[in-house]
């Protein structure tokens, strides 16, 4: 498997990962894809709900691609639903 770095956590090397990720994965996974609050993503956290505004380009990236997000609650209340990472 090609394992890739990037250099920034902004907004492109999100979107790049992605790319990456469905080449990968040979498409888009069916269902909901679970998110940590990142702000590639999210704009703003609405409250202690998943509902959130969404970045504007993040809003068209994920419906170009049919990306269909789930966002983790946040606080104490959602830390159970942030997947682990595996260490390398």
């Amino acid at each position: 498997m090609q394992r890739s770095i990037f250099a920034s956590a902004g907004q492109e090397a999100f979107f790049e990962g992605h790319v990456r990720a469905l080449n990968v994965l040979g498409g888009v996974p069916t269902g909901k894809v679970r998110y940590d609050n990142l702000r590639a993503a999210v704009a703003q956290v609405l409250g202690l709900s998943r509902r959130r505004v969404e970045a504007e380009r993040w809003t068209a990236f994920r419906s170009h691609y049919g990306i269909d997000a789930l966002y983790c609650q946040p606080g104490i209340r959602g830390a159970h639903e942030r997947p682990s990472i595996p260490r390398c």
